[in-house]
């Protein structure tokens, strides 16, 4: 089986072909560095990023040739808000490491939730508050895996898988269903969270890319490291 891997990691991106018996085949890669407007402060450009995607993808595979699968990797916790009509981020992609929240997150430990300031859930509704004060709007909140593929799918699907929903704080700890009290306390709509997909296997189709390969594969980058090591 031939795959088309993409990978969107804190500093860069890389869009490589795997071939059965022959490794590695194809690799491109595009830096692609966060900014730091102010101490504490980490966005990156959602927009630009999304074009890298699908320009390395698309090199990738004119020199292969159709795909089988493509399988999603990426840095965990970095969080996107985007239209669902028009696909268009609402602001600036926050950072892993972006301490903008970190009041916010010392407040709800006052109100008994404790969450860090490097989850998806205070940067998610630090995002909504600037976007959709009132909450009226149809917008996508999601971590970079579910950017890509919503990308690579033009939009048909927002999804995320639990390797990365596991880091955003929307779900309990036992990771058995949605956190009421702090998506509530956040105002973060139920409709807005991407769904949790299975790690592998069917999702979507890229229908982005060229012969619109089927999207077998979501892991975050420690977990896919090391299933890509064998470590199962």
């Amino acid at each position: 089986m031939k795959i088309l891997v993409v990978d969107v990691g804190t500093s860069g991106l890389r869009a490589a072909v795997v071939e059965p018996g022959r490794g590695v085949t194809v690799s491109h890669h595009r830096p692609l560095l966060p900014s730091s407007p102010a101490p504490g402060l980490v966005e990156f450009d959602a927009v630009a990023l999304a074009e890298a995607v699908l320009d390395l993808a698309g090199q990738a595979l004119v020199e292969t040739g159709p795909v089988d699968a493509v399988g999603i990797a990426n840095q965990r916790a970095s969080t996107i808000v985007w239209d669902r009509a028009t696909g268009e981020p609402v602001g600036p992609g926050l950072g892993w490491q972006d301490l903008r929240t970190v009041i916010d997150c010392m407040t709800l430990a006052g109100q008994g939730i404790r969450i860090a300031p490097n989850a998806s859930a205070t940067k998610a509704s630090h995002l909504l508050d600037l976007a959709d004060p009132e909450r009226t709007r149809d917008l996508c909140v999601g971590t970079v895996d579910s950017w890509v593929a919503w990308t690579l799918s033009e939009g048909s699907l927002h999804v995320t898988d639990v390797t990365n929903v596991g880091i955003t704080g929307f779900l309990t700890p036992d990771q058995q269903g949605p956190d009421r009290k702090l998506l509530d306390a956040l105002r973060i709509p139920d409709q807005a969270l991407a769904t949790v997909v299975d790690s592998s296997g069917f999702i979507g189709h890229a229908t982005a890319l060229d012969g619109a390969p089927p999207i077998a594969g979501i892991l975050g980058d420690q977990q896919a490291s090391l299933l890509g090591q064998g470590c199962v």
